[in-house]
């Protein structure tokens, strides 16, 4: 009897100890299906371990993971233009629109998005309002959604670690590495020319050319990294960015740049406009926007490109090549392939 008793003991242990392994292996399968994500504001997020479908909060979110690992979007923030469409290759030109989370035009539709059925939702750019703030938004968007929902603050002062961040995320390590590199090289090569005194810019944003970009605002950062200096400030302009004509003639900038047409044929050809310098000295732009703004518009890292463009401007004795570095950006960004008649017209080049 006693024999039994204790052979059932050594039973119910031997069964307890198998139980036990074959929990722990069962939690780190489980695991190892997933992974927790810290995001720039704090929160722990749990992400799927491969991700394979992602959906971007707007613009922002969408030219980041693109220019990174672009099989894996499920839809954009807006649908694409034809011009657009030469550059984005052809499995993206269908792709549904969710429209955008934040900005002047936010539209972000909830409904849309559910139905591309994406594992998660990456939101890109600034801290709007307080941490605890956005947080909250986000995580009710994620709520709204079903799927997790991360925040990367990314501006022209961290673009290689975001590309490092979200390469190592996805996957993608030697990708992002590549891009990072680009971009470090680039800012290094472009501080080497703006030592000197700093050229000022104006730069607008509207068709009659008086809606200005107000200087170390996160629209101004191309232009600042650039090494100029952005002649409007939150002093000199309404918050609205409005400036009158009067004004701009005292700060009498030495380059202007203009975000549409109708804009810069104003500032061209207006009689109004003809005493300032940089109108006097053909120095005034019509900045390129094809596929996204390369100075703004949105704020995203194709302002990369931006940087050459405006450094070729303000730095003419450096010798810069813009259709040619145009080209390279193209083809490691974008994965384009463009030719040098397609930059020149990108470039508003004659």
């Amino acid at each position: 009897m006693k024999k039994l008793a204790l052979f059932l003991i050594i039973l119910i242990v031997s069964l307890s100890i198998v139980y036990s392994q074959a929990t722990v292996e069962i939690k780190e399968e489980a695991s190892a299906e997933t992974q927790v994500f810290v995001d720039d504001l704090g929160r722990e997020v749990v992400l799927p371990a491969d991700i394979t479908r992602i959906a971007p909060s707007g613009s922002n979110a969408q030219v980041l993971i693109f220019q990174i690992a672009p099989e894996k979007l499920v839809g954009l923030s807006t649908k694409l233009s034809a011009d657009e469409k030469t550059i984005y290759p052809s499995f993206t030109h269908d792709l549904p629109a969710f429209g955008t989370l934040y900005g002047k035009k936010a539209n972000l539709n909830k409904e849309t998005m559910i139905l591309a059925n994406p594992e998660m939702v990456i939101d890109v750019g600034d801290i709007k309002g307080s941490v605890e703030e956005m947080a909250k938004e986000l995580d009710d968007v994620s709520r709204d959604v079903g799927v997790p929902v991360i925040f990367l603050e990314a501006n022209m002062d961290n673009y290689p670690e975001v590309f490092r961040r979200l390469g190592k995320l996805l996957g993608y390590e030697e990708r992002a590495e590549e891009l990072a590199g680009y971009y470090e090289a680039v800012v290094f090569e472009i501080e080497k020319y703006s030592s000197g005194k700093k050229p000022t810019v104006y730069i607008t944003s509207s068709n009659n050319g008086l809606e200005a970009v107000i200087g170390g605002k996160s629209h101004a950062q191309c232009a600042e990294k650039a090494g100029a200096e952005v002649v409007v400030t939150s002093k000199t302009a309404q918050s609205n960015g409005s400036i009158s004509l009067e004004t701009l003639y005292q700060l009498d900038p030495d380059y202007i740049f203009a975000y549409t047409e109708e804009g810069y044929k104003t500032i061209t050809t207006s009689g109004d406009w003809a005493s300032l310098k940089a109108v006097k000295d053909d120095n005034v732009y019509l900045v390129p926007n094809m596929p996204h703004g390369f100075i703004d518009n949105p704020v995203c890292s194709n302002r990369i490109i931006g940087l050459w463009y405006l450094a070729s401007i303000l730095y003419p004795e450096a010798g810069i090549d813009i259709i040619a570095r145009t080209r390279e950006f193209y083809k490691l960004f974008y994965r384009a392939d463009i030719s040098e008649s397609q930059a020149r017209d990108i470039l508003h080049l004659d």
